[in-house]
């Protein structure tokens, strides 16, 4: 009987235990930080949009390939936050997110309705309404995703 106890004790153990709640697998992570971005664009948060970029992030936009620093980031964004308002700043479909078989690298495909009015516009100020379409990469880099690249592209026809 002393032998079983201890058998016995253990197995209830395991019955009664709470479940261990499961890592959230990498493409729930990259959809959480996809997620953050429109966070910061709603609430016009450049420190929190910053969080989410690599120190060594390219843009391709223009027909340009960019390396902007941090800092030039935070200027863009400071300004450009500071210039309007979202009213959205939307999926008009899922994003597509493929992930490395590794887990190291990530890609988000989007497509956004981005619509703004100036922010010292009028409050019956018509506001304006762009569609972009953008590939986003990320790379997970000290436990952390990071973007590391973005190519984006306007639609034609879609201004104001």
């Amino acid at each position: 009987m002393t032998r079983i106890l201890p058998v016995l004790i253990l197995a209830l153990g395991v019955a009664f235990a709470e479940p261990a709640l499961a890592a959230p697998s990498p493409r729930d992570e990259v959809a959480a930080r996809h997620a953050l971005e429109r966070e910061a664009h709603m609430n016009r948060n450049v420190d929190l949009l910053l969080s989410l970029f690599a120190e060594d992030f390219v843009m391709v936009d223009g027909g340009e390939v960019r390396r902007p620093t941090l800092e030039e980031q935070r200027g863009r964004f400071t300004a450009y936050f500071g210039a309007v308002r979202f009213h959205k700043w939307d999926d008009l479909v899922a994003p597509v997110i493929h992930v490395s078989a590794d887990g190291s690298l990530a890609s988000v495909i989007v497509r956004k309705e981005v619509v703004l009015v100036l922010a010292d516009a009028a409050a019956d100020a018509k506001p304006e309404r762009a569609v972009f379409a953008w590939i986003e990469t990320w790379a997970k880099r000290r436990g952390r995703w990071q973007l590391i690249a973005m190519a984006s592209t306007r639609a034609d026809g879609e201004g104001s």
